[in-house]
């Protein structure tokens, strides 16, 4: 009883494994295949005729064909599609179709010489198409456990094609204007380099259209495309760059005089004179100061993060506001220049005769001292003393702080 149970099951397990092992997969290279017909590109709607025949290499390949599903599908507009499968040493069967798919199953393609080849004449019109050129599948056999056959087309739509590079010239034609308006701020010779050398293969995609190479035309355009993203790319780079170095400046700028004017204070403090204006006037600008510091931190650091855009958006108005103070700074250290030199420069007019005598010859001689142009020269003189004494006071002093901020 066990000895027949065995049997039965290894009767069963090869009913299933013969079948699967007869089986074989298929590659498009065990067969031949060709297509009459077929165009280096169509337009929309333009009328397709193929004809297409594939056969096995050899005998064996061709007893492999048999007993199968096959699939045929096409992608044309109002389809006429006709399939003849000839088996070797035997007969013919065709089936014809309007429709977009004919199957036909493993009965009809049951025969043990194989098939010797199948042909099909296929008649449609072309689709339309989004852009300007397209690849399409228009017609594909799928068989039983082997390989797809695809046969594809090229699809052109030139009108498009001319309308992309027309977007193209007016994109370079806004770009060449950003980078001329740009050049009156900043460095911009790499920025034309890459702009002459884009509009040179632009030029490349029109003589290739004149000359209906339409493929070669979508490939470059894509090429264009990337090259203007890019150059649009680095024009933005270019002038978020420009308002962070001159903020950068500004801000330098407006470090020194600030502390020149807090220099002067301390002088002008010093010859007794009263400064508490002054002090509260250098405490608000102090506030400005810091506030419009911390917003050219962030300008840089939006630069840094890539956000060009927002550092644009707000590069304008921190410059204004960096001019702004710095205005104000330099009528406070007008001001207080014009109080010192006041201070200093306190003119006598008084002129005064001195008499002088010769105990040699017992003559006398008088000569007159103009104290007002004495004065004079002494106030130019301490009014340089000042300005030197501002000078290095205010110098340690940016140090001092630029070094303090370095360590923080």
């Amino acid at each position: 009883m066990r000895k027949l149970f065995i049997f039965l099951l290894l009767v069963l397990v090869s009913f299933f494994l013969v079948p699967v092992a007869s089986a074989k997969y298929l590659t498009k290279n065990d067969f031949s295949i060709s297509v009459e017909g077929l165009k280096d590109y169509y337009l929309p709607n333009e009328k397709v005729t193929l004809k297409v025949r594939i056969e096995p290499k050899n005998d064996d390949i061709a007893k492999d064909m048999s007993n199968r599903k096959y699939t045929f599908q096409n992608n044309l507009n109002e389809p006429k599609m006709e399939v003849t499968i000839k088996f070797k040493d035997g007969p013919s069967y065709t089936r014809s179709s309007t429709e977009k798919t004919i199957v036909i199953g493993k009965d009809y393609t049951n025969w043990d010489e194989g098939i010797e080849s199948i042909v099909v004449n296929l008649t449609g019109y072309v689709p339309s198409i989004d852009g300007g050129l397209s690849k399409k599948t228009v017609f594909e056999l799928d068989i039983d456990n082997a390989e797809r056959i695809l046969i594809n087309i090229t699809i052109v739509n030139p009108s498009k094609l001319q309308s992309e590079i027309a977007d193209l010239k007016s994109r370079l034609a806004e770009i060449e204007s950003k980078i001329n308006e740009l050049s009156k701020k900043t460095d911009v010779t790499e920025l034309k380099d890459k702009l002459n050398d884009v509009k040179s293969d632009l030029n490349d995609v029109e003589v290739l259209f004149n000359n209906k190479h339409y493929e070669d035309v979508s490939v470059k355009i894509g090429n264009v495309t990337r090259d203007i993203n890019e150059l649009e790319l680095d024009v933005t780079k270019t002038e978020a760059k420009y308002y962070v170095d001159r903020a950068k400046d500004l801000l330098d700028q407006i470090e020194v005089n600030y502390t020149k004017a807090e220099s002067l204070i301390d002088i002008l403090q010093s010859s007794g004179k009263n400064v508490v204006e002054y002090k509260l006037k250098l405490a608000d600008l102090k506030v400005e100061k810091d506030r419009i510091g911390n917003s050219v931190r962030d300008l840089k650091d939006s630069f840094d993060s890539g956000d060009y855009e927002k550092v644009i958006d707000e590069g304008d108005s921190i410059l204004k506001s960096e001019e702004t103070i710095l205005s104000e700074i330099a009528i406070l250290i007008e001001d207080l220049q014009a109080q010192i030199t006041t201070t200093v420069t306190t003119t006598t007019t008084t002129v005064t005769t001195v008499t002088t005598v010769n105990h040699h010859d017992n003559n006398t001689a008088s000569f007159k001292v103009d104290w007002g142009k004495v004065g004079l020269y002494a106030g130019m003189v301490g009014v340089i003393v000042v300005v030197v004494a501002v000078s290095i006071i205010g110098l340690r002093r940016y140090i001092r702080r630029r070094r303090w901020d370095e360590l923080k």
